[in-house]
């Protein structure tokens, strides 16, 4: 009888083991996904870092009409200018977009110095106004625009320290 009596009371711990306590709940999940792009710098002349990145600089160091161009550039030297010239790579990506290509244009951060001229692609640029490189980018493709710092003899021997800011736009 004291066995049956034990084996009551186990089996009544088991049973009220087996039988614990559930609850449930739930998660509502809202969102919505957005198209997008991304701009990166993908090469550059002088000694460059941050490519492959939104904010890639560009070392030029101490450039002189006389001395040999930065890595990367080419000097070319006139009766009352000098103008070293490069490539500056740009690639755009689009995710959740129907569009099939995109516009960029560029705009120079501040005031060229004095005697400085900043262009791209052929066209002088400005800190007013943004100069339009291409209206029909195409997505996942590095595009190479020229780029060309033209220095004149009269310029003031002093930094020419500028950024360039480009803009993609979706089509």
């Amino acid at each position: 009888m004291k066995n049956l009596a034990i084996a009551a009371a186990v089996t009544l711990m088991f049973a009220t083991v087996a039988a614990a306590d559930t609850s449930a709940g739930t998660l509502t999940v809202t969102g919505t996904v957005a198209s997008s792009i991304n701009l990166t710098i993908e090469s550059a002349g002088g000694t460059t870092s941050g490519t492959g990145t939104a904010a890639a600089t560009s070392d030029l160091g101490s450039i002189s009409k006389y001395s040999s161009a930065p890595t990367g550039f080419t000097l070319a030297r006139g009766a009352s200018d000098w103008t070293l010239s490069s490539t500056i790579g740009v690639k755009v990506d689009q995710a959740n977009l129907t569009s099939t290509d995109y516009s960029l244009t560029a705009q120079l951060g501040s005031a060229p110095a004095s005697g400085v001229v900043w262009k791209l692609n052929g066209s002088t640029l400005s800190d007013s106004a943004a100069t339009t490189l291409t209206s029909t980018g195409t997505y996942a493709s590095t595009g190479s625009y020229s780029w060309d710092v033209v220095v004149a003899d009269s310029a003031a021997a002093a930094a020419i320290d500028n950024t360039i800011n480009f803009t993609a736009t979706s089509n």
